[in-house]
C-alpha cells in the first residue's frame, strides 16, 4: 500500500513504520536501535538471544554493542565483569589465570592444582 506519512527506508526499500518489525518478536523497529543478519532486521534483544556468544560466567549474551569489552579464551567468552576467580572472585581482567576444568582461578587460588 502507498506510504503517505511516517515511512521508513531500509536497504533502499520503503516500509510503513507499522510493517517494519523485528523478524524475531515482531516489535516495531521504527525509531529503535536494531541490527540485521542475512538481510533480516532484528531488535537488539532478539539478535543477542539468537546470535550473540554467551558468557561462560553468567550465560547471558555478549552483545559487543556500544564498545562492550569481553574476554575470549579458547572456545569461551566472558563479560569483563564476569571474568573472576571461581574461588575468591578476584577480577582476572588483565591478569594471569589458571584453568581447572571449566573454572578459572587466580594464581593464588590455583597454586594447589
Amino acid at each position: 500500500q502507498a506510504i503517505t506519512t511516517g515511512g521508513v527506508t531500509y536497504r533502499e526499500q520503503p516500509w510503513h513504520k507499522e510493517c517494519f518489525v523485528c523478524t524475531g518478536c515482531k516489535k516495531q523497529l521504527s525509531g529503535q536501535r536494531f541490527t540485521s543478519r542475512d538481510e533480516f532486521a532484528y531488535c537488539l534483544s532478539c539478535f543477542c538471544n539468537l546470535y550473540a556468544k554467551k558468557c561462560a560466567g553468567c550465560t547471558n549474551p555478549i552483545s559487543g554493542l556500544g564498545g562492550t569489552k569481553y574476554i575470549s579464551f579458547e572456545e569461551r567468552q566472558w563479560h569483563n565483569d564476569c571474568f573472576n576467580c571461581k574461588k575468591c572472585s578476584l577480577s582476572l581482567v588483565g591478569r594471569g589465570f589458571l584453568t581447572e576444568r571449566d573454572d578459572i582461578l587466580c594464581p593464588d587460588c590455583g597454586k594447589d592444582i
